[in-house]
């Protein structure tokens, strides 16, 4: 894993999405991409480096395994979601809707991804980070946000 790429990466410290895929590899702990959606969360935007934007579609997709499981693993999530430093949940309005429609329309995407996508846009994020390689074909819908795929990181 590099973390050292996926920093020079993110080098210039604007502002970042962070995908579900991306929270959901660091509340598991266990999959290829969880030590570097860690170092993001914990190491870059914990500490300022980048401040997050994550969309309430990742803020349900996130919570459906803890409500499965007990209340403590939900509460732990909700309380991840909700009170880690430098990290905003943005909600979806009707500039957000706009843009994930303008993305269904023109790119064919799955609305969920659409609406995440949007919401990096609509908050003029710099970053998308995912580990969702279906995300790489977005250079020409994101509007100067870069993809930044965790996958590329773990060689």
């Amino acid at each position: 894993m590099s973390r050292q790429s996926l920093d020079d990466s993110l080098a210039s410290g604007g502002p970042i999405l962070i995908d579900s895929t991306v929270l959901i590899a660091h509340l598991n702990g266990n999959e290829a991409t969880s030590s570097l959606a860690t170092h993001v969360i914990d190491d870059r935007v914990a500490q300022g480096l980048n401040t997050a934007v994550v969309s309430m579609v990742s803020v349900l997709e996130v919570l459906v395994r803890p409500l499965t499981q007990s209340i403590d693993v939900y509460e732990h999530v909700h309380a991840f979601l909700t009170n880690h430093p430098h990290m905003r949940l943005a909600d979806i309005d009707l500039a957000v809707a706009q843009e994930a429609a303008r993305i269904r329309a023109q790119y064919r995407m799955a609305t969920p991804d659409a609406l995440v996508i949007a919401t990096g846009i609509v908050h003029q994020v710099q970053y998308l980070v995912t580990s969702d390689r279906r995300w790489q074909r977005l250079t020409a819908m994101a509007r100067g946000a870069r993809v930044v795929d965790l996958g590329d990181h773990t060689r």
